[in-house]
């Protein structure tokens, strides 16, 4: 392999990439995994690999994160299920956004509009300074709360670190939060498995849909594995109605949103935004 080339080609992606960003009037962003995977959050799934698969308490437990990721497991198991969920939000609050954030959202914030959705539960983009009036958290955030019934439509912030007592041998949590209207358990505001109940974020995706239909000139794809692929399917709806140029930063090549992608950056999400940031701005 001719080396020298492929770093020649790969300055030259990077150079159109930052040119297609920099000339965008309407710059729609969507983040996946792997955009947080460089700041400590492990990726959901791998191929082959259980989901939080780096977290070896688990298996050492005999658990499986996903059985407890249900609305049925807040029902039946609330201790150990609210146990896990209180385990990731503490590790996800001592992690701390990496630069590519700021330097995705001074992308972002030169742009006459711009949008960012997510398919991230940790809530880096608020962290990282990024207003929440241009944001969706296409699947909802450890954050926020909601009744588990529900017995309504509502959410609340909760940021509260630690949010109940846990027992660091059993991860079963004691005294978790509650719905302050009926007094039930309360859930995360976020989609679970096998989930009927997750009350959604109305404005924000009302939103979303709105910049969507005023057809975005660029979409800018960051760590998507394909797993659930979601915004490789937008990318796709984007092409056909208003022939939105979609780029893609994956370090796999083989995932669909880089398949679907008109440019492709194969590096992490922190080395290219950096990139993108130096030759943009």
């Amino acid at each position: 392999m001719n080396t020298s080339l492929d770093a020649r080609g790969l300055r030259a992606d990077l150079a159109a990439a930052a040119e297609r960003i920099a000339g965008a009037a309407r710059l729609l962003i969507g983040t996946a995994a792997g955009m947080s995977a460089e700041s400590g959050i492990p990726t959901y799934r791998r191929a082959g690999e259980t989901s939080w698969r780096d977290y070896g308490l688990v298996v050492e437990l005999g658990l499986k994160a996903e059985d407890f990721s249900t609305p049925q497991a807040f029902e039946e198991d609330p201790a150990q299920a609210w146990g896990l969920l209180e385990w990731k939000r503490r590790h996800v609050a001592a992690c701390a956004p990496h630069e590519g954030y700021a330097a995705l959202h001074a992308l972002a914030a030169r742009a006459p509009a711009a949008f960012v959705q997510t398919t991230n539960v940790d809530g880096f983009h608020l962290r990282a300074g990024w207003p929440a009036a241009a944001l969706h958290e296409l699947h909802g955030s450890f954050w926020r709360l909601q009744c588990l019934g529900p017995c309504s439509r509502a959410f609340w912030e909760d940021a509260r670190v630690p949010a109940c007592a846990l027992d660091p041998d059993t991860l079963r949590a004691e005294e978790w939060p509650r719905c302050e209207d009926c007094g039930r358990s309360a859930r995360p505001h976020a989609i679970l498995f096998a989930d009927l109940d997750y009350v959604g974020q109305p404005e924000a995706e009302a939103t979303r849909r709105a910049f969507q239909d005023s057809g975005p000139d660029v979409f800018l794809i960051v760590g998507e594995s394909g797993a659930i692929p979601t915004h490789a399917f937008e990318a796709r709806q984007l092409r056909e109605r208003f022939g939105t140029f979609v780029i893609d930063i994956n370090p796999d090549p083989r995932a669909k949103s880089s398949r679907l992608a008109d440019l492709q950056l194969p590096l992490g999400a922190r080395e290219a935004l950096l990139a993108l940031a130096a030759r943009a701005l």
